[in-house]
């Protein structure tokens, strides 16, 4: 954690996704916040001494001086209104608490009055790359009208939203010019936002793509840089008034695999989200234009992504929907001996529903039809839907 990230809430127990406990939320919590000050963190350690109901508390140091304690949660509901003097901690225990129960309804603002709005069923978000060099599907869809057609064939399939790439970003992946990924994308975007009835995204880091997608009809941006990588997209997406996929990635797309390390993957990602969350505030958008995601295979070891996906539900106390996207990476192709990603698709399947059961609210996939059918079984065991 760098000493400027200041205070960090987390609940670090139970998994509120436990699909084997017949109530769906416990009686106690354990729970942590990390501080960067430890003048802080003890000031706020005699504070909870103080609470008869805070349980277990205690004060640890490792590179970071932690808090810990156990609480009820309904005590810990009330928890913000005795923390007069902690007014950042208190507004994160507030919305940390409010996303931990979250129960699977959505309202994202869009742009103009649009807004999207989805209850108790998982997003499916299609893939469509119009890139020579894609992992996958590279090279696929250059044309056009094959690109047009292969998102009609998203739509049929099940999907709610198409995401539309025009760099790849794969381990080792060059980067192209602005006018480059523009050529690739805008033909694309202007087909799909006349003919299609599902919402498009545009996938990428540069302000001057992303302003001329949504000017042709893309309504969502998706960045892997989470608004990092390009000064200027952090103003041009406020200005343009569309959500925005806020992904983590350690370095870039080029050098990202070269022995990515993390002390605490789970609680390192989630510092970084406070602080773009925070930086995208400041740059004029607002929470409700914000989504997560973990960014599974980007500067991640296989271990680090299977510890992401099974702690993916830690990322609800930020507030903001979940995105996830192992579709085909190679850590399933490492699972799975050294499958090419041709032969991923029913482990993508696995890697899906373990998402869905942990926390996720956004799937992004390249077999949308496969997928459809998976997400249905996952929203049937997490929300019950389809059983009535």
């Amino acid at each position: 954690m760098p000493r400027e990230a200041g205070i960090s809430f987390r609940i670090l127990h139970p998994d509120p996704f436990d699909i084997s406990r017949p109530i769906r939320f416990p009686n106690e919590l354990s729970l942590c916040v990390e501080f960067a000050s430890k003048a802080q963190a003890e000031k706020f350690h005699r504070l909870l001494a103080g609470l008869s109901h805070a349980r277990f508390v205690r004060f640890e140091r490792d590179k970071l001086f932690k808090v810990l304690w156990a609480m009820a949660l309904r005590r810990a509901l009330r928890l913000p209104e005795d923390l007069r003097g902690f007014s950042e901690l208190s507004d994160q225990i507030a919305t940390g608490l409010k996303g931990y129960i979250q129960s699977g309804l959505w309202d994202l603002k869009g742009r103009g009055n649009r807004r999207f709005k989805w209850a108790h069923k998982t997003q499916i978000m299609g893939i469509l790359n119009v890139t020579p060099d894609s992992f996958f599907d590279g090279g696929r869809y250059l044309d056009p009208l094959a690109a047009a057609d292969q998102a009609l064939r998203i739509q049929q399939e099940g999907a709610d939203w198409i995401d539309i790439g025009g760099e790849s970003t794969r381990p080792g992946a060059q980067a192209v010019t602005a006018s480059e990924e523009k050529r690739r994308v805008l033909p694309v975007i202007r087909a799909c936002a006349k003919g299609l009835r599902i919402p498009l995204s545009v996938d990428t880091y540069k302000a001057e793509v992303a302003q001329a997608a949504v000017g042709e009809g893309a309504q969502m941006i998706n960045d892997i840089g989470a608004l990092g990588l390009d000064a200027r997209m952090g103003k041009t997406a406020a200005r343009l008034k569309v959500p925005v996929i806020l992904m983590h990635m350690r370095g870039m797309p080029r050098t990202m695999q070269k022995k990515p390390v993390y002390r605490d993957v789970v609680g390192e990602i989630l510092f970084f989200f406070r602080q773009r969350m925070a930086y995208a505030r400041k740059c004029g958008i607002p929470e409700d234009r914000l989504l997560l995601d973990p960014g599974f295979g980007f500067g991640k070891t296989p271990w680090h992504n299977i510890e992401l996906t099974r702690r993916l539900w830690e990322f609800r106390v930020l507030g903001r929907p979940l995105v996830f996207g192992p579709s085909r990476k190679s850590t399933l192709g490492f699972l799975l001996g050294g499958a090419p990603p041709d032969k991923r698709v029913e482990a993508t399947g696995a890697a899906v529903t373990a998402a869905i059961l942990q926390g996720a609210d956004f799937v992004r996939v390249h077999d949308v039809q496969s997928m459809a059918a998976v997400v249905k079984i996952a929203d049937a065991l997490r929300y019950g839907r389809g059983l009535a």
